[in-house]
């Protein structure tokens, strides 16, 4: 057996026991554990936590819900992601382009069936549609997972999601600029450009002490990016914001209680109480109640494109996430087991009131870098992120949400990739046009609709590309060896004329296949004979078999004859099942032999000459059997083998 013959059996095979979802994926990390290597989990746990608590927070910010939300997905649902998932060093969580979609999917829900609803009882309904939400997102991973979809996020292409992201951070500073200058969102202004526009003409609207503490906080942002990159400077920042902000307040109840009047501690109250603080967030407190999620009918058909979205961006999160760490560990992958751990995580979080969890890059390769041995690690960062807020939950509570907002405005430039940016600019002019209209769109549209119009125009211009077979005609020359014809004798009269067919011959691309073949023999009078070469074309269906079926008899009705050669055994198997080899016939089929690569096309010029010989008229015209010369050698004009 060839080697060539043994790999396209043993790859279906491999791929498919890559492919099995297993409820205990996460064994294979505990074969060879140690206590060292328990040890180098904890501290990356630890280094992990830093960053994990405060992106939770702002995310839940971002979101419009409750930090309690985002906790609850950074601490419960990350668990059961990280023993059900593909991944060892996978953290998840919170991301900030999930929670531009949670915001204006809900916000849109809102504003559509429950415009009157305001307070308590829209702060109520909000975690309502969004354990709906979950339930629909954790439902869709799930069974994608079991149906071995995840080659599917193959089809969204980088471009679309370089320009979706930068989408996603103009948002994310344009919607945080209300927050950090203190101004309300208007109802109804739902696009990024009315937004940005809103806040131009409205800036005397703001609150002038908000304002200042997300401008201070902001440049101690950049200054101590400035002095180290790596450090976690946004929980430094809010760590000593959360120690200032508790401090006054002890220190300006303490003056007030005991009547000191070297300051107007009226004036002081009327400028704190429009402060926002994470205290004013409603929440159930840190541990979750279980609770069956919400289901409205009504409302179903709001949020499934909003649902579609989320599980697709988060699975593409994930597994950009996970490719990137795994060219460096080296470790296997299953596109489909990490699916299922993300669609386990959000079922669950339906149950508790979390946000939708996606992968991190950034926690991930902070993850990694810290020497993470097993998804140990990832149950670690959840715990310290636990303890955490137990311990400093009360300084938490009084973090103005201004602070927040100068963190997300400061790492908003962080999501963007500049360098791929620009290359997707300069590739070619569809990847440009691409990246142009997701932007666009982001700007305009609604964030889940921009997705998908970015989704929609990239797969369109792959099934243009795709659906445009290339037909090479060869000729033979006098000792036997093929040769490619180019455009200036491409119309010398031939008796038989060999073509090669290269591409995709799927619905898209039969009617271009068969057009091209009728306007190459139209309008010639001296063919007999077309042999088609058919190895390398690909995905084969009824359409193109139907297209092969009209060409054979348009063919048969001028007197000509259509013979195809190269036959791999898939494309025989559809050929034989729609009945195209009955109607061609057996004897103008050759099957493609790796053994000897040239035996079917010489198969197929005897069998043109034998149809030849047929014709009464033209016998004269036919050499005789011993002169006729078969092609010996196959070569293009570059002289490789066909």
């Amino acid at each position: 057996m060839s080697p060539i013959f043994e790999l396209r059996i043993t790859m279906p095979y491999i791929q498919s026991s890559q492919d099995d979802i297993s409820l205990t994926y996460f064994k294979k990390d505990f074969e060879r554990y140690s206590w060292g290597s328990l040890r180098s989990d904890m501290i990356a746990g630890l280094a992990v936590s830093m960053l994990t608590l405060p992106q939770s927070l702002a995310y839940a910010l971002v979101a419009g819900l409750p930090v309690s939300t985002g906790l609850y997905a950074a601490i419960f649902s990350a668990i059961v992601v990280a023993f059900f998932g593909s991944s060892r060093h996978l953290i998840v969580g919170p991301s900030n382009a999930i929670a531009i979609l949670i915001q204006g999917g809900i916000s849109n829900v809102l504003f559509t069936y429950y415009r009157n609803v305001t307070g308590a009882e829209q702060e109520e309904l909000v975690l309502q549609i969004l354990t709906q939400l979950m339930i629909l997102v954790g439902i869709i991973q799930i069974l994608a997972a079991f149906l071995k979809l995840g080659r599917l996020t193959h089809f969204v292409s980088h471009t679309v999601t370089i320009g979706y992201v930068s989408g996603v951070a103009l948002a994310l500073v344009i919607t945080q600029l209300f927050p950090l200058l203190g101004m309300d969102v208007p109802a109804g202004v739902s696009s990024l450009y009315e937004r940005s526009l809103y806040i131009l003409t409205h800036l005397d609207t703001m609150h002038l002490p908000t304002a200042l503490i997300g401008g201070v906080c902001f440049f101690f942002l950049l200054g101590l990016r400035r002095i180290d990159n790596k450090m976690p400077s946004g929980a430094i920042m809010l760590a000593i914001v959360a120690v200032l902000a508790y401090f006054l307040g002890y220190f300006y109840n303490f003056f007030q209680e005991n009547d000191y009047q070297f300051l107007n501690w009226n004036q002081i109250e009327v400028w704190a109480k429009d402060i926002a603080v994470v205290g004013d967030t409603r929440g159930d407190g840190f541990i979750p109640k279980l609770g069956w999620p919400y289901f409205n009918p009504g409302i179903l058909n709001n949020l499934l494109p909003v649902a579609f979205a989320i599980a697709l961006l988060s699975v593409m999160e994930a597994t950009s996430a996970t490719k990137s760490i795994a060219a460096s560990s080296g470790q296997h992958l299953s596109t489909n087991q990490e699916i299922f751990g993300l669609g386990m995580g959000n079922f669950f979080s339906s149950f508790i009131g979390a946000m939708p969890l996606s992968g991190s890059p950034s926690r991930s390769t902070i993850n990694y870098e810290s020497g993470a041995k097993s998804r140990l690690a990832a149950v670690f960062n959840s715990l310290y992120v636990c303890l955490l807020i137990v311990a400093f939950g009360f300084l938490i509570r009084h973090i103005p949400i201004a602070a927040f907002s100068a963190l997300l405005i400061v790492s908003s430039g962080n999501i963007v990739n500049f360098k791929q940016l620009f290359m997707c600019l300069k590739a070619t002019r569809s990847d440009a046009f691409v990246l142009v209209l997701t932007l666009l769109a982001c700007l305009f549209l609604s964030l889940d609709i921009a997705f998908y119009i970015g989704v929609a125009m990239s797969i369109s211009l792959y099934l243009k590309k795709a659906a445009i077979p290339q037909l090479v005609e060869f000729t033979v020359d006098e000792s036997g060896v093929l040769h490619s014809i180019d455009q200036h004798n491409q119309h010398e009269p031939r008796k038989i004329r060999f073509i090669k067919v290269e591409g995709e011959l799927f619905f898209g691309a039969a009617d271009l296949f068969q057009n091209a073949l009728k306007s190459i023999t139209e309008d010639d009078t001296t063919t007999r004979v077309i042999i088609l070469q058919l190895k390398n074309a690909r995905d084969i269906d009824a359409t193109a078999c139907l297209a092969l079926q009209q060409l054979y008899n348009y063919l048969k009705g001028s007197g000509r004859q259509l013979i195809g050669c190269g036959i791999t055994h898939q494309i025989w198997d559809v050929l034989s099942d729609s009945g195209m080899v009955e109607i061609i016939g057996k004897n103008n089929l050759f099957i493609f032999d790796e053994r000897f690569p040239h035996l079917s096309v010489q198969k197929a010029f005897l069998r043109a000459y034998d149809v030849l010989k047929t014709e009464v008229a033209k016998v004269a015209e036919l050499p005789s059997s011993t002169s006729v010369r078969l092609p010996i050698v196959l070569q293009d004009e570059s002289h490789s083998a066909i």
